[in-house]
């Protein structure tokens, strides 16, 4: 662990240590293409703190518009979801919206490993790979050692909260909170508002908008926040 630490703090941005730091370092170390991490009340509320490039985004964008992926079965499950062809088979069957989204992205393998200990539980740490294979015994210990960084990274920057999970806002590091991920809670908000509905039909309402119109989530939300678009029977076809 103290080569992994050794490794992380390589990639301190302005003096402090962070979950960005971890990103950045694991990406060489794994021979990797591009790392993700998100934090998370529940898996339809999550953020997205960092991401290495613009592929490791999209990854997330997708999970997140279609509510399905490995990431989505690490938090879900609680285990790391390992997936080194997303061409294969199997994978398009496990996820068959997510699938073509990543292979279109550039992916060609996705690993995906779950921030928590004991009943806590934070976030997902969210590796890929443009090429197909899987991770080497070494390879895949020194991911999890990554992971249990990152994981002490969020935890002590949310040591002052009683319940690690109750503020999610809280936990963020200095990266902070992207505008598009803010505009989705209000977005579902004010869904929730217009269809008297409660805030997961709101969410799946959101959702299900965006795929038919071939929109990212965020987008669909920003339509919403801007007044450009009602979820109240007039608009929501």
């Amino acid at each position: 662990m103290d080569r992994i630490w050794e490794l992380v703090t390589r990639y301190v941005a302005g003096g402090t240590l962070s979950a960005g730091s971890v990103c950045a370092a694991c990406v060489p170390a794994l021979g990797l293409d591009g790392a993700a991490l998100w934090l998370a009340k529940d898996v339809s509320r999550r953020l997205l703190i960092h991401a290495t490039d613009k592929v490791s985004g999209v990854l997330h964008e997708a999970q997140f518009t279609l509510g399905e992926g490995p990431c989505v079965q690490a938090w879900t499950e609680r285990v790391m979801v390992l997936t080194p062809d997303l061409a294969a088979d199997d994978a398009a069957v496990r996820w068959p919206m997510f699938v073509p989204e990543a292979l279109l992205a550039g992916a060609g393998a996705v690993f995906a490993f779950p921030l928590q200990v004991g009943a806590i539980r934070v976030g997902v740490l969210d590796l890929y790979r443009k090429r197909p294979g899987p991770l080497t015994p070494a390879q895949l210990a020194d991911a999890l050692a990554f992971a249990s960084a990152a994981l002490t990274l969020v935890l002590r920057q949310a040591r002052s909260d009683t319940d690690q999970t109750s503020n999610l806002e809280q936990t963020l590091p200095p990266e902070g909170l992207s505008g598009g991920q803010v505009e989705v809670y209000q977005a579902t908000g004010m869904i929730a508002g217009q269809l008297n509905a409660g805030l997961e039909e709101a969410l799946l309402r959101l959702r299900a908008y965006a795929f038919a119109h071939g929109m990212s989530i965020t987008e669909t939300a920003r339509l919403v926040v801007d007044r450009q678009l009602r979820f109240d029977g007039e608009d929501d076809d």
